[in-house]
């Protein structure tokens, strides 16, 4: 993410690598199914905390992480770790805690990826 800016909450260079070899429809089609996905990992990572499901939590946060590898989120790619590796977990209210930062992590970076999504969107016509 160095020297993307703050306006990023991802890599695109990472994302953009990770899709190379698709066509536009095909590449379209993951990022919306990748912001899909983000936000249902946050809410499933809400519902485990909140249940005290250690387990759960634990597999909700490696497909987050998953997910923030595809586009280079660093931010959600240790706060993931934090929730899956159990570091702090055992402190009473330390996993819904995490779980509240990933929602609003995950929702900056939804923001972002759709800021990137809509300028990807405006210069694709340009090249043509």
């Amino acid at each position: 993410m160095a020297g993307n800016g703050p306006r990023y909450q991802f890599d695109p260079a990472a994302l953009e690598r990770n899709l190379s070899g698709f066509d536009d429809a095909a590449r379209r089609a993951m990022v919306e199914d990748l912001l899909e996905e983000l936000r249902d990992r946050a809410d499933a990572i809400a519902a485990a905390a909140g249940a005290g499901d250690r387990e759960a939590l634990a597999l909700e946060a490696y497909a987050l992480r998953s997910c923030a590898a595809i586009c280079g989120a660093r931010t959600l790619i240790d706060l993931a770790e934090s929730l899956g590796g159990g570091k702090g977990g055992n402190r009473p209210g330390r996993p819904q805690e995490l779980a509240k930062v990933a929602k609003a992590r995950v929702a900056e970076t939804v923001r972002a990826l759709e800021l990137w999504r809509s300028g990807e969107a405006e210069r694709k016509p340009e090249e043509c």
